[in-house]
């Protein structure tokens, strides 16, 4: 079973500034990108799952919880299935992979945080693939 994971990002400083990176993440199988900002900070953003797409994850701006869940049954879904949790900011650019069978959620923890989402189905796709879920079915 492939689960979700951190890849840890880094920043290296000198008398030029900074330079953020993710020498780690390999981007070969993204189609699309999209950028999410929430209205309120504390904003729990889930549950939302895919069978086929994988989906990473990265705050360039603020601080937010990022959690994740196997789904083995689509139509019908454990409540007590374990919930990974990563808090991840924009201080280091750390991504968090959601692999495809997995349902994802966020909470934006600092006022005006942004995430970045890559995805690896195109739109159409993506939409024949998409479950929903109530934002308190698993605690974030």
């Amino acid at each position: 079973m492939i689960k979700p994971l951190l890849y840890e990002g880094g920043v290296s400083f000198d008398q030029r500034g900074s330079v953020s990176y993710n020498n780690k993440l390999l981007l070969n199988k993204v189609k699309r990108f999209y950028v999410v900002q929430n209205k309120k900070n504390n904003f729990v953003r889930a549950w939302h799952g895919h069978k086929n797409e994988a989906k990473y994850i990265m705050c360039i701006k603020g601080r937010v919880k990022v959690s994740a869940v196997k789904i083995k049954n689509f139509k019908k879904p454990n409540k007590k299935s374990k919930v990974y949790s990563w808090i991840i900011s924009e201080k280091k650019p750390s991504v968090v992979y959601i692999p495809p069978g997995h349902a994802n959620g966020t909470k934006s923890l600092l006022k005006g945080t942004k995430i970045f989402v890559l995805s690896t189905l195109s739109l159409e796709k993506s939409l024949k693939d998409d479950f929903r879920f109530v934002k308190n079915f698993w605690k974030i």
